[in-house]
């Protein structure tokens, strides 16, 4: 059988699991195991909080790294009786099961369960094995788990990076790449993609170009896109934007806010699990075509390809940590992106490209956006898109990175 677990620190590790329990062969049996909600509220203060966001980010490089990384594995590592317990029980639950394989995709709950295979093993009688998947294309220092069996990342400089660290630190790290498992909803093939996307997003259209706007678990960058969506608003009639969100004091106001104006869908959930449920809902009944987003996970719908149902073009919004840095990174490395003031019809690499990077000033950004539709940009990004050649031979570039993960683990006997 497989056990997830996940932390609710943002909705990127429930995005992932998500993906993979989605994706997973019908006749595993699986369970979900997820952490305190305490995780959630401390990812939103250093998310908003500019002084907890400096310090954050300054923890995520160098020597504080290492200080960080030493400490917080430390603890980990030292409080365990939770888990511990709860994993216990679940293997008893599936007395027939000759092993559990844990599917981490937090590095937070990764650590807690490499610490306590043995421990499990002598009260159950089971072997475990455990699988991390790194959840951005990062190689920061936490992802280096003693004890893990396999980690999966998204490519290989992220795995030299963490291999050369795992060397220093004396820790057997078993560590491959992978194309990053995006949900298997979202690269379905689209009856309502392809040809209709890039129809509607011509400049001679007079079609409503549909905007998805997911709001982060920690509800940042609010006032960014309250300016920008107004401001878009106001430069043409042609955008409907869909926002999804989790229903919080910390939106509230955003949402009745934007709720009452008719150019707005908002769409709310009451749990993460149902934000990221009505998320995909609204791509399948609905033909998106841009998507405006952080630089979370979410950076990886640029793997999707515009015939499918996620296949919309993504705008990115300000990065926030050293992981989203990285992300846009590896989009930049595989020329899917470009700063939108680069992504002219003229543009040598537009037939590359998947999405842009807008300025910090939400009304430069507006205005570059509905420039880049009324000059027929967005049209001949989704119409001629394909993947570089150097990309594809990475391996690294592939909308089916859910499957290849299940088939990895089939291989090697664990599913």
């Amino acid at each position: 059988m497989v056990v997830f677990t996940y932390a609710l620190a943002g909705l990127g590790h429930l995005r992932v699991t998500d993906a993979l329990v989605d994706s997973l062969p019908k006749d595993v049996p699986y369970e979900l195991l997820g952490s305190s909600g305490v995780v959630t509220g401390f990812h939103r203060f250093i998310s908003v909080n500019p002084w907890a966001k400096m310090m954050s980010e300054a923890f995520q490089y160098g020597l504080l790294e290492d200080l960080f990384t030493k400490v917080y594995v430390w603890s980990l590592r030292h409080s365990t009786s939770d888990i511990s317990k709860k994993i216990v029980e679940i293997i008893r639950k599936h007395p027939e099961t000759d092993g559990v394989t844990v599917v981490a995709t937090h590095f937070g709950l990764a650590h807690q369960i490499a610490q306590i295979k043995s421990e499990i093993k002598r009260k159950t009688g089971k072997d475990i094995v455990l699988a991390v998947q790194v959840t951005d294309d990062s190689s920061q220092h936490i992802w280096c788990v003693r004890g893990a069996d396999l980690t999966m990342v998204p490519s290989k400089q992220t795995r030299i990076e963490l291999e050369s660290y795992a060397k220093s630190k004396g820790i057997q790290l078993n560590c491959e790449v992978s194309p990053y498992p995006v949900s298997p909803i979202l690269a379905s093939k689209s009856d309502k993609g392809g040809q209709a996307r890039w129809e509607a997003l011509a400049k001679e259209s007079d079609k409503v170009i549909n905007v998805m706007v997911p709001i982060s678990g920690a509800a940042v960058g609010l006032i960014y896109l309250t300016n920008l969506l107004q401001e878009i608003d106001k430069l043409s009639k042609r955008f409907h934007f869909w926002i999804v969100a989790k229903r919080s004091k910390h939106t509230q106001a955003f949402l009745a806010l934007m709720g009452a104006l008719k150019w707005v869908q908002v769409v709310t959930g009451k749990s993460d699990r149902e934000v990221v449920n009505l998320y995909e809902k609204v791509y399948q009944d609905n033909l998106i075509h841009l998507e405006i987003t952080k630089p979370s996970e979410q950076s990886f719908k640029a793997l999707i390809p515009p015939t499918m149902t996620g296949g919309s073009l993504l705008m990115f919004i300000s990065p926030v940590g050293r992981q989203e840095y990285d992300n846009l990174r590896f989009l930049l490395r595989h020329r899917l992106i470009a700063p939108i003031s680069d992504c002219g019809p003229e543009s040598e690499v537009r037939h590359h490209l998947r999405g842009a990077i807008l300025p910090d000033n939400p009304v430069e950004a507006a205005r570059k956006v509905v420039e880049c539709l009324n000059k027929g940009a967005f049209e001949k990004m989704v119409k001629g898109f394909e993947y570089s050649s150097e990309s594809l031979m990475t391996g690294e570039v592939d909308e089916k990175g859910t499957w290849l993960f299940w088939e990895k683990l089939r291989v090697l006997g664990w599913v």
